[in-house]
């Protein structure tokens, strides 16, 4: 009976092993989808450095982090 289930325990970490090494070789094998590098930008209202895609434009290619920056640099440049 001892060697019967000493059988069975080494089958199932045999094929238990076998099942890790090819999950891993998977893995390898997968390409990673990574982001291209993308050009950052500052705020011209604040200072804070974010990607350009990420960024509101206001009059004359200047960028800003946020609409509400646009609006207030924007305004304040009226004189409002």
């Amino acid at each position: 009976m001892g060697k019967f289930l000493l059988t069975i325990f080494l089958g199932i970490a045999v094929w238990w092993l076998w099942r890790k090494l090819q999950a891993s070789k998977a893995d390898a094998a997968a390409p990673k989808a990574e982001r291209p590098p993308e050009l950052m930008a500052r705020c011209a209202h604040c200072g804070v450095n974010q990607p350009r895609s990420e960024c509101v434009e206001g009059e004359g290619q200047v960028v800003y982090c946020s609409e509400a920056h646009r609006r207030e640099a924007e305004s304040g440049a009226r004189g409002e």
